[in-house]
């Protein structure tokens, strides 16, 4: 026999047997992996929460998402781009949540590193969950206290970048865990080596129903407070993880047991019995996330001033610049009512647009254009117009400002009350002024501060569109269609059905005056805008409060009559309405900023009315929206605007 045999076989003889008891239980769990089943009833339970929870929890912050940045960054930019980056955040973790499951799987294919090890496929299944969701229920219920720091620093960015990299901030972070839920809990319902096939079917058919349910449920959640709609959502996961911690500690139990059964020796079975000693001690640690997540759910709801419903002493910590005399999160974003003390001013700011103002000695509209509305009853040939109330016998070249109060037979409609300059205006030229406004704040702040009449024929609290819709024929003489705010306007009150329903409820002779706050340059919208308007009225002109600078985005408001559009804006008017007056030297001014309507349709091609079905104004108006956003900036500081 060689040497070299000879010491193979001594080498043979010297080396250790391997332990009944690990090679025992390494070759079951590296079978009981590779024929891992179904789900046991527990983590069954699990991964119907997880779908449960994820679905709720990702629909409703879809929608939270821009409500939150809304009020520093209105409502068009927080919504640009922001459906695909959702749909990238689920799934990358959707990635992360299948490359988890590989390392589960190999983990419990490789069997455990130690003789006390007692996790299987399910236990890491489930704690994968509820670590998922206590991370989403921490992320969200910070994110009211960490808005203001965030907006801080997105804001330096610009209104391009600025609103995306807050929702990498805030709610971003709640999709790539809800995708990585998802991927995990389809994969282990899914789980079937024996049959690809079969496997990756029920998987896709597990994500596609995850999809349509978070797409359902965006559709038709109901809006919150953003501040409740956070912590109410962080609730949301803070109970599931709570619920499958439990259910993953019950199969914890019930695995341990299991194994017990199969122990081998007195050894194996004394080191399971501390392995499962020491699983239950730790098991109290889990519920520690849960434990600071209610602490820091209850320090947001009763310190954060985004979850106050008034005034709060953070809301005038520093009065220097401005005091705000009101503030309430209402159907619209936060309503606020402030004074600006070096140019003594007053303003209603709506999100993240000032919707109105005036001077406090005056009391007089800071912005010019809204007295435009005026306008309506100074068209020729209307018995409104105090020119043809003047004798024609009489060679005075004045006229009493009685003129121009009418008889009390004029009615208007105003959708869209800001602080109410037009309906104020027309009130007390005693026309009986119907007003429509969706948000009831709006309304109160226009009473309280702003000297809006209580007295107005009818305050309707209502949607728009809704009250066109249903209102009586041929009631009014005058409609003022003045709806922006946010930086955009809703694009159904400009649709040709819309513009349709407006022409329906004015008396034959009645005029519309519509306002869009655009850019004069941009012919395309003023197109279309124009041609809508033309598939119902005959005569159609339009009005820019300032064409100084054709590019700057400025309020331009239409005028619309079946009848010519000709104004009596005589130098008897204007002294009637008194000398020194806004509203005077605003409409002395205003036929000389007329835009060319029908030059914008002549260089916009495949010109035709917008519709309910085809309305390109919301992405029309992401320019004007970032320019909007820079405007209100230059009006008033950045402080401004974080405090709302």
């Amino acid at each position: 026999m060689s040497s070299v045999t000879a010491r193979r076989r001594k080498t043979t003889q010297k080396a250790p047997a391997a332990s009944p008891e690990a090679s025992g239980s390494r070759s079951d769990a590296a079978s009981s992996a590779a024929a891992l089943g179904g789900p046991p009833v527990a983590i069954l339970l699990c991964i119907l929460i997880s779908f449960t929870s994820t679905t709720i929890l990702v629909s409703s912050l879809i929608r939270l998402g821009p409500q939150v940045l809304e009020p520093v960054y209105g409502n068009i930019l927080p919504v640009i781009g922001y459906t695909q980056a959702t749909a990238m955040c689920l799934c990358v973790g959707a990635g992360m949540g299948a490359v988890h499951w590989r390392h589960i799987l190999s983990a419990a294919s490789a069997g455990p590193q130690r003789e006390d090890e007692l996790l299987t496929a399910d236990t890491r299944t489930a704690r994968a969950l509820s670590i998922g969701f206590d991370i989403a229920a921490l992320i969200t219920a910070l994110a009211p206290q960490r808005a203001g720091y965030v907006f801080r620093w997105s804001g330096r960015l610009g209104a391009a970048w600025g609103p995306f990299a807050s929702h990498c901030a805030l709610v971003f972070p709640v999709f790539v865990l809800g995708g990585f839920i998802t991927a995990v809990s389809a994969a282990r319902v899914a789980h079937n080596p024996r049959s690809p096939v079969r496997q990756w079917t029920v998987r896709a058919a597990y994500v596609a129903a995850a999809a349509l349910t978070i797409w359902i449920g965006h559709r038709v959640t109901t809006p919150h407070r953003s501040c409740s709609g956070l912590l109410l959502n962080a609730g949301y996961a803070a109970l599931s993880s709570l619920m499958i911690k439990l259910l993953a500690g019950h199969q914890e139990n019930v695995d341990a047991a299991n194994a017990l059964d199969k122990a081998k020796g007195r050894a194996q079975q004394s080191a399971q019995r501390t392995a499962h000693l020491r699983e239950r001690q730790l098991r109290k640690l889990r519920f520690a996330p849960t434990v600071a997540f209610v602490f820091l759910a209850l320090t947001t709801l009763f310190s954060d001033p985004l979850c106050a419903g008034g005034l709060t002493a953070k809301s005038n910590a520093d009065t220097s610049a401005y005091v705000m005399l009101s503030r309430a999160e209402s159907v619209t974003g936060w309503v606020s009512v402030s004074d600006e003390s070096e140019r003594r001013m007053r303003v209603l700011r709506s999100g993240h647009s000032i919707i109105g103002g005036h001077w406090n000695e005056t009391r007089e509209s800071i912005f010019g254009i809204f007295y435009y509305a005026d306008a309506v009853r100074l068209v020729r040939g209307r018995k409104s117009n105090p020119e043809a109330k003047r004798d024609a016998a009489s060679s005075s070249h004045s006229l009493p400002t009685q003129a121009l109060v009418g008889d009390g037979s004029e009615r208007a409609l105003q959708i869209g009350l800001g602080i109410g300059v037009s309906a104020s205006s027309l009130h007390h030229q005693n026309v009986r002024v119907d007003v429509v406004e969706i948000d009831p704040e709006v309304h109160r702040a226009a009473v309280a501060f702003f000297d809006l009449p209580r007295n107005l024929n009818a305050v309707h609290l209502t949607d728009g569109r809704r009250f066109i819709d249903e209102a009586q024929t041929h009631t009014y003489d005058y409609v003022i269609h003045d709806v922006f705010t946010g930086g955009s306007v809703p694009a159904s009150l400009f649709s040709q059905s819309a513009i349709a329903q407006v022409l329906r409820i004015l008396k034959p002779d009645g005029v519309l005056a519509m306002n869009y706050v655009g850019v004069p340059s941009d012919s395309r919208a003023l197109a279309h805008i124009t041609f809508t308007l033309r598939s119902a009225f005959t005569y159609v002109r339009c009005f820019a409060e300032s064409l100084d600078d054709r590019d700057a985005m400025v309020n331009m408001m239409f005028f619309a009559s079946l009848a010519p559009i000709r104004f009596d804006i005589t130098p008897a008017v204007l002294r009637a309405m008194g000398p020194s007056s806004i509203r005077a030297r605003t409409l002395h001014t205003m036929e000389a900023n007329e835009v060319d309507v029908d030059a914008a349709i002549r260089a916009t091609s495949d010109v035709r009315p917008i519709t309910d079905e085809w309305n390109p104004l919301p992405l029309w108006q992401a320019g004007p929206a970032a320019q909007h956003w820079y405007a209100m900036r230059d009006m008033l500081p950045e402080a401004f605007w974080l405090n709302y």
